[in-house]
């Protein structure tokens, strides 16, 4: 029997919905062994299994809560409802439905409408599907980080992105924000790649960028943008006779596809152009969409200012806002919850961030992730809706971790060339963060 929610929407049978989740625990117990494998790191596999099933636990939440604290409003029952049309359309012959804007929430109902022809259509199986793809998308995040640096804290950034409250909840259903983060992912992945000369990630990164720009081109304009400025600065270290060559070709390939991507970001901002004062107007025209009163408009907060002065507010709109004194739901408590535990990672991390600026020579990476993290907060401040933007927030997290564990000092050696041990733990300087 469906579970029962009212209003009538999209259904649940929940042997179904458990079939769909052991299957894709079956098809990612190979994937965790065989990535534990190749970095010598077993401890790997409880992980990234214990952090699927928060994903498939954060797809129950989703649909409770919202039930049972939003009256049973929320975007994903757009999509639910124009995928499971879609999916009994295909099946009847049929192409398409009418209604489906793309780029944008279009692109996430066809995604839902592949999944149910896939599994079934039942709610919470498709929730499990879009957590997985979310899932995916952190793993991707993780190889790019390990891609790009080698030598930094990677048990520290697994916990991070696997574990965090967030990034296991708000992506785990039907919506923009699983289909995202898989493609950002996908192409952080490709970028790592690219940013070390490995061709190979060309790939990736055109995935991920088709994915993403199907969805929200902005966001992967902006990461193309980050890309960009470190491809520009990137330092060459194997230089031969090709090497000019192709950095002119990637450099030619990157405004291609760029004014390609801000073409089309510019089409879906409703912009004429992608010039500095455009896109400021469509912040702006975001920031007053998101003012109101009623329903849905009890967390909106004041009027974006475009000022780099507001630089200090953005960061903490984006990053720390509720905090606990400011809370007046059940909800936002748990997010001021979070953003308590994010000022804690500041303040424990903080040998890592100042290492930022050192780094920024070294890899080219944590360029792109720095720049990504920067404008995310300038822009993104402006949706003057704290629900929105703790949802949001979700796509800046992988890139913004990247600077919390980045690599530790050389240690200090002796007169004698050894590195200086400490005394009291038996360990070298540089194990100790």
């Amino acid at each position: 029997m469906p579970i029962p929610f009212e209003p009538a929407l999209i259904g649940t049978v929940p042997l179904h919905a458990a079939m769909v989740a052991v299957l894709l625990f079956v098809v990612t117990v190979p994937i965790a062994l065989r990535l534990a494998r190749h970095e010598g790191r077993p401890w790997l596999v409880p992980l990234l299994l214990g952090s699927l099933a928060l994903h498939l636990a954060g797809a129950v939440l989703q649909i409770f809560v919202v039930r049972y604290a939003y009256e049973n409003i929320a975007d994903f029952h757009l999509y639910d409802g124009q995928g499971a049309r879609l999916a009994e359309a295909w099946r009847d012959g049929i192409g398409t439905i009418p209604g489906l804007d793309l780029p944008g929430n279009g692109a996430v109902s066809i995604a839902v409408g592949v999944v149910y022809s896939a599994v079934g259509i039942d709610q919470l199986g498709g929730f499990f599907v879009f957590s997985w793809f979310s899932f995916l998308g952190l793993l991707a995040f993780y190889r790019a980080f390990r891609i790009a640096l080698p030598m930094a804290q990677s048990a520290r950034y697994a916990v991070l992105i696997f574990l965090l409250p967030s990034l296991f909840y708000w992506p785990s259903a039907a919506g923009k924000e699983a289909l995202m983060l898989l493609a950002l992912g996908v192409l952080a992945l490709g970028s790592a790649r690219l940013l070390r000369g490995q061709w190979r990630g060309a790939v990736p990164m055109i995935a991920g960028a088709a994915l993403g720009a199907a969805v929200r081109p902005h966001e992967v304009a902006l990461v193309f943008g980050a890309f960009g400025v470190a491809l520009v600065i990137r330092r060459v270290t194997n230089r031969s006779l090709l090497t000019p060559v192709r950095r002119v070709a990637t450099i030619l390939s990157l405004v291609v596809v760029g004014g390609l991507l801000a073409r089309f970001t510019a089409q879906f901002l409703g912009i004429s152009s992608f010039s500095a004062a455009a896109v400021v107007q469509a912040v702006n025209d975001a920031n007053l969409a998101t003012q109101g009163e009623g329903s849905g408009f009890e967390s909106s907060h004041d009027i974006w200012h475009g000022s780099p002065l507001y630089y200090p507010v953005d960061i903490y709109l984006v990053l720390f806002k509720p905090l606990p004194f400011e809370v007046a739901t059940p909800t936002q408590a748990i997010a001021a919850l979070e953003n308590l535990t994010l000022i804690v990672l500041f303040a424990v991390c903080w040998r890592s961030l100042v290492r930022i600026p050192g780094q920024l020579k070294e890899s080219p990476f944590v360029v792109l992730c720095l720049v990504y993290s920067l404008v995310f907060v300038y822009l993104f401040s402006a949706l003057g809706n704290e629900g929105l933007l703790v949802r949001e927030r979700t796509l800046l997290f992988p890139f913004l971790f990247v600077l919390f564990a980045l690599p530790a000092p050389a240690p200090r050696r002796d007169l004698g060339g050894a590195p200086r041990v400490d005394a009291r733990h038996g360990s070298s300087s540089s194990d100790l963060l």
